[in-house]
């Protein structure tokens, strides 16, 4: 187990804590959090990149960390009516349309490994900053005027990106379903 790996397994554990804060109203806690989940994805990825630690698991551990924490918090965020139920819902069937397409190409061809795209990682990038925005700007009323404009954002580059993934996937879909020598 190296250390990105770690760093992954180390954002699960915060997941539980921030579901916590939140929960309990202590958004400032939650915001702190949320804020290590972050620095902690970066940690990993720069780590990974830097000095030559990737993994076979951590190109699966790393995704799941990411998408428990953002999902978690999205979730959370509706519950206590911070972010509204549509921007949730849109989140969340990105990523179960995202999660079950892989499951389908990974059946057809084993060979398919998970790579994020530039739409994603924008998508990821708005998502984020719509959490730390609202979480920020829980006890500030006067900026809570703004928080529509996030949510328009990042609904925007999650349909977007939902998009450009299923092409892709659509795309290498084709490619094995085309008998050979054609």
């Amino acid at each position: 187990m190296n250390v990105p790996n770690l760093l992954s397994i180390f954002r699960f554990f915060v997941t539980f804590y921030f579901i916590y804060a939140v929960y309990n109203g202590r958004l400032r806690l939650a915001l702190y959090l949320f804020l290590i989940q972050g620095i902690s994805d970066l940690l990993d990825g720069f780590i990974a990149r830097v000095m030559s630690k990737k993994t076979e698991l951590g190109a699966y551990l790393d995704p799941i960390a990411d998408k428990t924490m953002l999902v978690s918090a999205f979730i959370m965020l509706y519950v206590i009516k911070v972010i509204p139920g549509w921007l949730t819902l849109l989140v969340l069937a990105r990523d179960v349309v995202i999660a079950l397409g892989f499951l389908v190409l990974y059946r057809i061809a084993a060979s398919v490994r998970p790579r994020p795209t530039v739409f994603g990682k924008v998508t990821t990038a708005c998502q984020i900053a719509t959490i730390l925005f609202v979480l920020w700007s829980s006890d500030k009323p006067f900026l809570r005027a703004y928080d529509m404009a996030f949510f328009v954002v990042t609904a925007m580059s999650t349909i977007i990106s939902g998009i450009h993934y299923v092409i892709g996937g659509w795309a290498v879909l084709c490619k094995k379903t085309v008998p050979d020598g054609q």
